[in-house]
């Protein structure tokens, strides 16, 4: 099926999507392009989107952008429309008499930065389709103390005024305004005569301003603009006004969504079924002489679109001037090319056991709040996903919610062992639970100096340290009611499709993101723990900072991948932004690994028996958690730089 020049390559393709087939877009068996990204998942969508949507950067200066040649190659076939999606799910509900279709497990949680890259009508698609997951409040807690940590809308308030921060209500409306001004740009705005008139005298609009402006006659311009008004109003009146913390969304929609845009776009190649065989890069020494280093080359083979034709495979060479690499945390790119990208890794020793359950509450209850309770060997998590609401069916919609839980392989072996009621019985034990009062770091006797007055000493200081933890804790109770009560998480009433497990480990490579004419960005160049959710919020950093700096050298009229300049900017922008978060995330999960249970105390939560010494330093760094935690909670300021750094907020100097 042709549209526009695009031929769909896949054989399951809807009338609402169409890739290019190489066939279709390389003549002779070759093609050269200015950059070519191998993976069209989230990272590699979102990195052609931000190639091509120049409008904002051309606004600037009254210069033309030369038009990128632009590739994006997928593995597998490609993504179905977000349109098909819902149609599709709807229509398996009516069938079925029952909504059948709930959230995937395979979901990110993304700041608004990270969001507001998609660009508004992706981010208004996703919205309209019901595909986001938003969350205006986060409450996190410890298992072993009084501690908490409450971050809302409002403290972001002050970012988003000053500009740090985009804010996402006004950045979706805009595309919303800029879409209805293109389709009434063709209606005048003077007053309307009629809708049909024939044989009328020659009478303009204006001969009626007086009329409008005196009440004597209907202006139809306001009178449909009201309703409109009216409509959007009563379709936001549930949503919060402050700004979003964040929003969950799953993987399949957010590429459908991004890939949606980029089928709209003639300037760029979508190639899908496609595998990368050999990659031929210039060395490092050929960057840096007078004459640019030659273009990276592959050779890829297409698999036949012809059903009839059954597996026959045709090959492909493509050149560019830069290869980016946003296949993933296996990146084909990167070991083929793995002198260029030595890479450092640790194992968390932990494994992330997740799933969609379904809540045993109604619409409201979840208040838009993402939970996460630390526990001895990982946090656990509830994150709220979209749900399948209508005004219909409103109180009798089921509410999801995503659960991330990491803890020891043994522990999540058993988790997934489990039959889905005994799941929902140890999550709901283990979640469900409110805050603690921290333990004497004395309880063992042992621990207990023989000499009495050091021992005194010790007892009082213990016993000062925990009042003042619950002190703190109390106080920012009653600072401000809206935001830092304790508020129970909602309990799970089932499973809602499979539990899933995979192994967490770190990684990051060594010496740089780039080589000559080649980039690594998202999981390709780093992976982090998901317990602060930055994994792809720091691949959407990578391919906005790679984007505009690729969007300069074209401006400048250089060699985008040949330029040493560019590629060394970003490789020095992202290595520091990298590795902080890596190293940060890596504190925070070594921080909370220390428990708060003094050693030698029984506690079915507590850590496995370690040395006296080890466990007695495990006690007081755990409780000096819980008492920095709680410091953090209280200082409004240094909260909000937690809460704005999260969100991706800039910083000024």
């Amino acid at each position: 099926m042709a549209r526009g020049g695009r031929v769909c390559s896949s054989s399951f393709c809807s009338p609402h999507q169409y890739c290019r087939t190489l066939a279709s877009s390389v003549a002779s068996n070759s093609k050269h392009y200015d950059v070519i990204i191998a993976g069209g998942g989230a990272v590699g969508s979102v990195l052609a989107r931000l190639l091509l949507n120049d409008s904002e950067s051309l606004s600037l200066s009254n210069r033309r952008r030369r038009p990128l040649r632009v590739a994006l190659l997928e593995q597998r076939a490609c993504p179905p429309s977000l349109e098909s999606i819902t149609t599709s799910s709807q229509d398996n509900s009516n069938n079925s008499g029952s909504k059948t279709l709930t959230p995937n497990a395979r979901a990110y949680a993304l700041s608004p930065t990270s969001l507001s890259y998609l660009g508004s009508s992706v981010l208004q698609h996703l919205q309209n389709s019901n595909r986001l997951g938003i969350y205006d409040s986060m409450q996190i807690w410890e298992h072993d103390g009084p501690a908490q940590l409450h971050f809302t809308g409002e403290d972001l308030d002050a970012a988003v005024k000053s500009g740090r921060l985009v804010d996402l209500h006004r950045f979706i409306e805009s595309n919303e305004q800029q879409r209805q001004g293109q389709s009434t740009a063709r209606h005048s705005s003077r007053p309307w005569l009629g809708a049909v008139v024939e044989d009328a005298p020659l009478v303009t609009g204006e001969d009626l301003d007086a009329a409008v402006k005196s009440g004597r006659l209907v202006d139809l311009h306001r009178f449909i603009e009201s309703n409109e008004q009216q409509r959007q109003g009563q379709s936001t009146a549930r949503h919060s006004s402050r700004p979003w913390l964040g929003a969950v969304v799953e993987d399949a929609p957010l590429v459908s969504a991004v890939w949606d845009e980029l089928r709209k776009d003639e300037r760029i190649d979508l190639i899908d079924n496609v595998q990368i065989t050999s990659i031929s890069a210039p060395s490092q020494s050929a960057m840096g002489n007078i004459e640019p280093p030659p273009p990276v080359e592959m050779l890829c083979t297409k698999q036949a679109a012809n059903k009839n034709e059954g597996s026959k495979e045709e090959e492909y060479t493509l050149s560019a001037d830069l290869l980016v690499a946003a296949d993933g945390a296996n990146s084909f790119v990167r070991r083929t090319l793995g002198s260029s990208f030595p890479m450092i890794t640790h194992s968390y020793d932990r494994k992330a056991v997740t799933c969609t359950v379904e809540l045993d509450i109604r619409k409201g209850d979840m208040a838009k709040t993402a939970f996460q309770r630390f526990l001895p060997h990982g946090p656990i998590a509830l994150l709220p996903v979209w749900n399948s609401l209508s005004e219909m069916n409103y109180m009798d919609s089921p509410i999801y919610a995503n659960v991330v839980w990491s803890t020891t392989p043994s522990e999540a072996n058993h988790l997934l062992s489990l039959s889905h009621s005994d799941f929902i019985t140890t999550l709901n034990h283990h979640l469900c639970q409110g805050p603690n009062v921290n333990a004497s770091l004395l309880s063992n006797k042992q621990a207990i100096p023989n000499i009495p007055i050091i021992g005194t000493l010790a007892k009082e200081m213990d016993s000062l340290l925990r009042t003042a933890n619950t002190a703190l804790t109390m106080g920012t109770w009653t600072e401000s009611p809206s935001r830092n009560y304790f508020r129970m998480p909602p309990r799970s009433a089932r499973v809602v499709g499979p539990i899933i497990g995979f192994d967490l480990k770190l990684s990051h490579v060594k010496q740089g993101y780039t080589a000559p004419r080649v980039a690594l960005v998202g999981d390709a160049a780093h992976t982090v723990h998901p317990m602060a959710g930055q994994g792809l919020n720091l691949g959407m950093g990578d391919v906005y900072s790679l984007s505009e700096l690729i969007k300069e050298a074209v401006d400048s009229g250089m060699d985008v991948g040949g330029t040493g300049l560019f590629l060394d900017r970003y490789n020095q922008e992202r290595m520091v932004k990298g590795w902080g978060i890596v190293g940060g995330v890596h504190g925070l999960h070594e921080l909370f690994r220390c428990s708060g249970v003094p050693p030698g105390r029984d506690s079915n939560e507590s850590t496995p028996h370690v040395g006296k010494a080890v466990g007695a330093v495990e006690s007081i760094v755990g409780l000096g958690r819980s008492i920095g935690m709680n410091v953090v909670n209280g200082l409004g300021p240094m909260r909000r730089a937690f809460a704005e750094a999260a969100a991706g907020a800039a910083f000024t100097r």
